[in-house]
């Protein structure tokens, strides 16, 4: 029987010249591997089209116990990208969130409120024409408060430090490779308290961005098993020069 969803493309792993493995973060299993017929169809552009990282679709498949890839039919974009595809900074920032997805919600159940907060977060995105320049910091903190080991701000004093093995402020000044400095903290703490519509108040430079994304790939490392280097995190820095 085949059931109505919708899911978040993660990744395509090409399984031979007719078809390839997509890997999907879906509103009602979570993370779920399908097998896709690789169209051939230059008018419709083929299935690689709809399959991009950070796509979401509308489907249909079937639910079977015991099968690891499934089939789908009845395959549609939910919506449309308008912004992101075609601006450098966007496009850059999507890659790297959709690395930091593919290596989190592989193992992920279903999870209701984390899916339809990465597709209001990615809309959102999309259609914003200014004040987003702190969006992947801000979009990396809240993930990891689902992913459960966000920041904890409870025991933030301003002057305090940040602990990223710890996920904590502590006032402690020691030396350390996973301790930020309390200037760094202060930023790491606004940043996880704000939301889109005011995260624009707080003001960083790109240098500030950039040292803060490596700072998140470091804390995500410490907390994610197996989680890997970012191979984007270069590109976006180029980008943003």
């Amino acid at each position: 029987m085949y059931i109505d969803d919708k899911g978040l493309v993660l990744r395509t792993i090409k399984y031979d010249d007719k078809s390839f493995i997509a890997h999907l973060f879906t509103a009602s299993r979570g993370h779920t591997t399908f097998m896709v017929n690789a169209s051939r169809s230059k008018r419709s552009g083929g299935n690689a089209r709809l399959f991009q990282p950070l796509s979401f679709l509308s489907f249909q498949w079937d639910i079977k116990p015991n099968t690891t890839l499934h089939r789908m039919k009845e395959v549609h974009l939910l919506f449309t990208l308008q912004d992101i595809p075609y601006h450098p900074v966007k496009r850059s920032v999507s890659m790297l969130l959709a690395e930091f997805m593919v290596h989190t919600l592989n193992n992920e159940a279903k999870n209701t409120d984390l899916y339809n907060y990465i597709e209001h977060s990615i809309q959102w995105y999309d259609a914003a024409t200014d004040g987003s320049a702190n969006f992947h910091l801000v979009f990396l903190l809240k993930l990891a408060r689902f992913l459960g080991f966000a920041p904890n701000t409870e025991d933030y004093t301003e002057g305090y430090c940040f602990d990223l093995t710890r996920g904590c402020f502590t006032p402690s000044e020691i030396h350390a490779d996973t301790l930020l400095c309390s200037t760094d903290a202060t930023l790491f703490y606004h940043l996880s308290i704000t939301n889109y519509g005011t995260m624009n108040t707080i003001a960083m430079s790109r240098h500030d961005r950039a040292r803060l994304v490596r700072y998140l790939a470091a804390y995500y490392e410490l907390h994610t098993p197996a989680f890997p280097s970012i191979k984007s995190l270069e590109i976006l820095q180029e980008v943003m020069e």
